[in-house]
């Protein structure tokens, strides 16, 4: 049975993901626009841990066939990515070729976003692999590692110290999420904690992600525009993960929207937007909110027609009938 809880939610992370890719705000009054990008960075690190939790109720993880549906799922997306590509190289088909078949796309697609599919990739195979042949309490300290590794790194990179190990630690979190997730299915990790904790871990879990950031540009002069990893945000994703697990919401609109196109969404929203502010422009290149809900809703929109006139295309971005 769908959990209609977590597909509303996925919804609601993909609009929060939208939030920091649309732009910097600056129609909002420093330093509220970096603050509202930074209230969002729960979201992503969410997909991670429910892809692990939806392993966990299984018991067991079809590897191949979840390895078999992401490489579809990054090979068909970094396809849609190539026209935008050849026009960001000016039509040049060298610098084309060179893109698409280079280092870069092997690790994370056509694409800025990708990463996180191939992130998605290695988080499975190391969890099938911790669990099969590491004790639990062995792979969890390697989980809070790889999570203080990829916050402190986060920290390095606002300081524009030239130490680039946040990016390795930022795919290696897709590890420690989705172990995190597959735990609290198969153990029922954390199930005992009641609702009203749970509500206040996650507003009092955003205000201290917002504290954490904002203190330490205060202090250290960090750069808050691009803080990807506060590290009180993992409580959040868990936090909001387990109200979905607790609450029983009944089948709406939200849900069914969560439900069919919460992948789409991640997948196209760049593409929607490439289009929004190089082809239309006017209000949508200098006011970010306006951007970020017409190209939500576009990308709804969009998905919706592909599914209904060009099933095979909505199916090759789900990596639906792959064995």
């Amino acid at each position: 049975m769908r959990n209609n809880s977590l597909d509303a939610t996925k919804l609601l992370a993909c609009f929060s993901i939208m939030i920091v890719h649309v732009g910097y705000y600056p129609e909002l009054a420093p330093p509220y626009g970096d603050l509202f990008r930074v209230s969002s960075r729960w979201a992503l690190p969410f997909f991670f841990l429910s892809s692990g939790y939806l392993m966990g109720i299984h018991k067991t993880i079809d590897v191949s066939k979840r390895l078999n549906k992401l490489v579809s799922i990054l090979f068909y997306s970094s396809i849609l990515y190539i026209p935008i590509v050849y026009r960001m190289v000016g039509g040049d088909l060298q610098r084309l070729i060179g893109k698409v078949i280079s280092n870069d796309t092997l690790h994370g697609g056509t694409f800025f976003h990708l990463w996180f599919i191939n992130a998605l990739i290695m988080g499975v195979i190391l969890t099938n692999y911790m669990i099969k042949n590491v004790n639990y309490k062995l792979s969890m300290t390697f989980v809070v590692i790889i999570l203080l590794g990829c916050w402190i790194g986060d920290i390095i990179k606002s300081l524009d110290v030239k130490l680039y190990i946040f990016y390795a630690f930022r795919s290696l979190i897709s590890f420690s999420l989705v172990y995190i997730g597959y735990m609290i299915a198969s153990k029922n990790l954390f199930i005992t904690i009641s609702n009203k904790v749970i509500i206040g871990t996650i507003v009092g879990g955003i205000i201290l992600m917002l504290a954490e950031v904002y203190m330490l540009h205060i202090i250290f002069n960090t750069d808050m525009s691009e803080r990807q990893f506060p590290i009180f945000c993992i409580p959040v994703c868990i936090a909001i993960l387990l109200l979905c697990i607790k609450t029983n919401l009944k089948e709406n609109i939200i849900s069914n929207f969560g439900r069919d196109y919460s992948l789409g969404i991640y997948l196209i929203h760049p593409f929607v937007l490439y289009h929004v502010t190089h082809n239309i422009g006017g209000l949508f290149e200098s006011n970010s909110l306006v951007k970020l809900f017409t190209a939500f809703i576009l990308s709804i929109l969009a998905l919706s027609i592909i599914k209904k006139f060009v099933p095979i295309v909505y199916n090759k971005l789900n990596g639906i009938g792959i064995k």
